[in-house]
């Protein structure tokens, strides 16, 4: 109907359909197919029902806008009433751009801040170390010239952990 009264010709129809989340991600085939009708040339005019139709993060919208304007495709937001063809529009791309960037920076600095205060509280990062025991008890084996397999199931670590130790016992011994 809105197509219609912009007189404007249908040759496509992607939609999607409530999926269940599989593996982190939602699979979004209409989409993902909108995509590369845009990629292949077979779209001039994208119209969207609102701007939260398009990805399910902002990030996700900026990439499908980068890849209409790169292949000079616009679009229609009919809820915002906005036409990236139009004055009103040129510059969404590049606000998108920049709420996307904005909302990376600003998730980046939580996380800079708040590992900052973990270890004001000397919360420890990454694994936690080998016991001292089991190192020991390694060294002892590789020193009787046990394999590297038969010393990680005796000593209760992993293989590439006694191959670390035994370098750096090489090293140390030279």
């Amino acid at each position: 109907m809105i197509a219609t009264e912009r007189g404007w010709m249908v040759t496509g129809v992607f939609t999607d359909h409530p999926m269940t989340v599989k593996k982190g991600r939602e699979r979004r085939p209409g989409e993902t197919a909108l995509r590369d009708a845009i990629r292949h040339g077979g779209v001039q005019k994208v119209l969207v029902w609102s701007i939260d139709r398009i990805g399910r993060t902002l990030e996700e919208l900026v990439r499908l806008l980068k890849i209409c304007q790169s292949a000079g495709v616009s679009l229609w937001f009919n809820d915002q009433m906005l036409d990236t063809a139009r004055s009103n529009g040129l510059s969404i791309f590049d606000t998108a751009d920049m709420m996307a960037h904005h909302l990376r920076q600003s998730r980046r600095a939580r996380i800079l801040q708040g590992q900052a205060s973990a270890r004001n509280l000397q919360v420890r990062f990454g694994r936690p170390p080998i016991p001292v025991p089991k190192l020991e008890r390694a060294k002892t084996f590789l020193a009787t010239g046990k394999s590297l397999r038969e010393v990680a199931r005796l000593a209760g670590i992993s293989s590439s952990t006694v191959g670390r130790l035994k370098n750096s016992m090489g090293s140390a011994a030279m």
